[in-house]
């Protein structure tokens, strides 16, 4: 688990770099630090920073919404490397792989900071609420990908919760509905894998097959079959649905 004062220190560095003359496009991120931007054919990743040789590349075959926010961690990157006091309290909570886990979780919240900016959210999350819905909201307004809008709002969120988006090929098709994408608040351990199937009777798939919005105590529908009790906040737009599953205690 990373720990809530580094998250906040992450937050304070990226908020302070995009306090004056805020940028959202790669090409604008890059010139803001000094580093060269490069595309190309990175295959599963989405992007890289190689401090050697100060440029940062991303993967050209991104949507471009992907390709914002890999900036974005990448610059986080770039952040926290130039932080030398961060950088040293990071090495001494966290040591081999947890280190390289702890550093990518902080650059997904950096990388949030700098293109969703605390403000703005804030102002979105009282008008809506911190419900499905306000999801598809969030990719609209600040021109991100579905998983940085889950992102977001999960760190957002406090107790033990999914945030999701699930899809299906096309509409009606509920033989290809699956997870597409998940994320989790820091106190939840387990998120859902990709392409979890849903079962027919679950209210993921009756928010799908009927097209409304709903809310219900059910189960998260985890792949090896373990069914935790949950409160289901589903939002359908099309072949996507939205989703927070927030896990209960039973007693």
């Amino acid at each position: 688990m990373v720990l809530n004062e580094h998250k906040a220190r992450v937050r304070e560095i990226a908020s302070r770099f995009n306090s004056s003359d805020p940028a959202r496009e790669p090409l604008d991120l890059a010139a803001k630090v000094g580093v060269k931007l490069e595309y190309g054919d990175l295959g599963d990743k989405d992007g890289a920073y190689d401090p050697s040789r100060n440029v940062i590349f991303l993967n050209r075959t991104s949507i471009v919404e992907r390709q914002r926010f890999t900036m974005a961690h990448e610059i986080t990157h770039f952040l926290i490397l130039a932080d030398e006091e961060l950088l040293s309290d990071l090495h001494d909570a966290y040591e081999g792989e947890t280190l390289e886990e702890a550093i990518e979780v902080l650059c997904n919240v950096g990388a949030s900071e700098i293109l969703i900016p605390q403000v703005e959210l804030a102002q979105m999350l009282k008008k809506y609420g911190r419900g499905a819905r306000v999801l598809p909201r969030m990719v609209t307004h600040f021109k991100i990908s579905k998983p940085a809008a889950c992102v977001a709002l999960a760190q957002q969120l406090e107790g033990k919760a999914i945030v999701a988006i699930l899809r299906a090929a096309k509409k009606a098709d509920r033989s290809s509905f699956s997870v597409q994408f998940s994320s989790k608040t820091s106190e939840q351990r387990n998120g859902l894998a990709i392409s979890t199937p849903i079962a027919l009777d679950h209210p993921l798939m009756i928010a799908f097959e009927t097209g409304l919005p709903l809310q219900e105590i059910s189960y998260v529908p985890f792949r090896r079959g373990q069914k935790k009790a949950a409160l289901v906040d589903a939002h359908p737009e099309g072949n996507v649905v939205y989703a927070i599953l927030t896990l209960l205690e039973v007693e």
